[in-house]
């Protein structure tokens, strides 16, 4: 006779709520100077001379922004069709640092949103294809 086995009972194990490894702390980081360098850019390019509140003011929204499209995009938590993952967390950077720019005094939507498309596109793809670039170095010898 042969056994049959019993449904497991047992609940599964409980699955984060929030895809997050310490693997994905780097990218972050890394994607969060990226948004360093573009706003101290637009900082010396337009001779803005004014403090870190400034400076923090331009950062903040575009950084929350970042945050939620890796969340919506799991940017850092999937390896998968990574390019396609990147441009859409960077639309929607900022299209949701548009609404937050309000809050900081400063108009919702502007050339300054194509501006930080283009120059976020640019930053974030740049350090991930010079890593992809290295990688593929060390690999052949």
């Amino acid at each position: 006779m042969t056994e049959v086995s019993e449904p497991s009972t047992k609940p599964d194990a409980p699955k984060s709520r929030l895809p997050f490894t310490r693997a994905a702390i780097v990218p972050l980081g890394l994607d969060l100077v990226c948004i360093v360098v573009f706003v101290a850019l637009g900082k010396e390019n337009h001779g803005v001379h004014r403090g870190v509140g400034w400076f923090v003011n331009v950062w903040w929204p575009l950084a929350v922004g970042l945050v939620v499209g890796a969340l919506i995009t799991r940017l850092y938590v999937t390896r998968d069709r990574w390019p396609l993952r990147l441009l859409a967390a960077i639309a929607i950077t900022v299209v949701v640092g548009g609404p937050l720019r309000t809050l900081t005094g400063r108009s919702m939507y502007t050339v300054f949103t194509l501006v930080a498309f283009a120059m976020l596109t640019l930053l974030t793809f740049t350090w991930r294809l010079l890593r992809v670039a290295y990688h593929q170095v060390r690999a052949a010898g």
